[in-house]
């Protein structure tokens, strides 16, 4: 395995600002620590720019207290957050598949685990370890990869996406998905390093221009040049409730059943129009709608099927006069 190659950067004036009012504000009992869930690659060609802004990642989470969950990689962009986390001895929980762990070298002995989990292993174990950290690795089983998923994002107060490929290509549009109809509400943050995300900015503005978003960009991804700018907007979005600027919802034409509530005025067709309507921006999303107004779409296909038999009679009657 090669080793990866990292330097220190001492802390910015921004970063010891922050430390101390994070300090003070731990005092109050203000703050509490964040579970962060970080994707990122694995692979060993990662370039070392993106492997530098990870370490830095792993730092910051590590010196503000925050407990960083990834897939327990020791190289890549994920290798070197889990160092950045060792350094500062920091919180860090990993999670892979059981196909990883391979018997015959010992049912603690995990392929490719950083030695951040092989410390904590051997910490259990009696034995000395380098530094005093806290870090735990979760094993999970399945025919696929979809249980290891939902278990990395399990309990997480927000996301953030370093680069990667496929592999984190199919996480990130996961969580984007899930955010956009509305079944998880945390910010997800993707570091732009070098502009590695912008093809995924310019994909989600093109959707939300030829209205397939439920909502706006800004709503369902946030992107940051650096990791420390990520960190610092996760935790005042979470913690002061700041959140990014919002664009205006895309106006569309009034659903059929609305103009239908207006024309005839049905209190109970009023009450479940919202479920045909595309602009609704609530906080329960699309998905939780349906579920609470399936009840009352029945009303609406007794009152259309109503309303349509009365207009019938009248065009046959008016038939019949003439």
């Amino acid at each position: 395995m090669s080793p990866i190659s990292i330097s220190s950067p001492p802390l910015s004036n921004n970063e010891i600002d922050f430390e101390q009012e994070q300090q003070k504000n731990q005092t109050n009992n203000k703050i509490r620590p964040l579970r962060i869930c970080c994707y990122g690659s694995s692979s060993k060609n990662t370039l070392q720019h993106y492997i530098q802004e990870a370490y830095t990642l792993g730092q910051i989470l590590g010196q503000r207290g925050h407990t960083c969950v990834n897939g327990a990689g020791a190289t890549g962009c994920m290798g070197a957050m889990n160092q950045g986390i060792l350094d500062t001895q920091g919180n860090v929980v990993g999670v892979i598949h059981e196909m990883f762990v391979e018997e015959g070298k010992g049912s603690g002995w995990v392929e490719g685990c950083h030695e951040v989990f092989q410390q904590q292993q051997a910490q259990e174990q009696g034995k000395e370890v380098k530094k005093n950290m806290n870090a735990h690795l979760i094993v999970v089983g399945g025919d696929d990869l979809q249980e290891r998923k939902k278990t990395l994002v399990k309990d997480a107060d927000a996301l953030i996406v370093m680069p990667g490929g496929p592999g984190t290509f199919d996480e990130l549009w996961e969580m984007a998905c899930a955010k956009q109809i509305g079944l998880i509400e945390v910010p997800i943050v993707c570091v732009n390093v070098n502009g590695y995300y912008d093809p995924f900015y310019d994909m989600l503005e093109r959707a939300y221009r030829d209205q397939f978003l439920y909502k706006c960009p800004s709503d369902i991804l946030h992107f940051e040049n650096t990791s420390l700018d990520a960190v610092d907007y996760i935790e005042k979005h979470i913690y002061h409730g700041i959140k990014g600027r919002r664009k205006a919802p895309i106006k569309r034409k009034r659903s059929i059943i609305k103009r239908m509530t207006s024309m005839y005025n049905l209190p109970f067709l009023a009450s479940s129009s919202r479920l045909d309507d595309d602009d609704d921006d609530d906080d329960d999303g699309i998905y939780g709608q349906v579920q609470a107004n399936i009840a009352s779409r029945r009303w609406i296909s007794h009152g259309v099927t109503l309303l349509s038999g009365i207009a019938l009679g009248i065009m046959l009657r008016t038939k019949c006069r003439t």
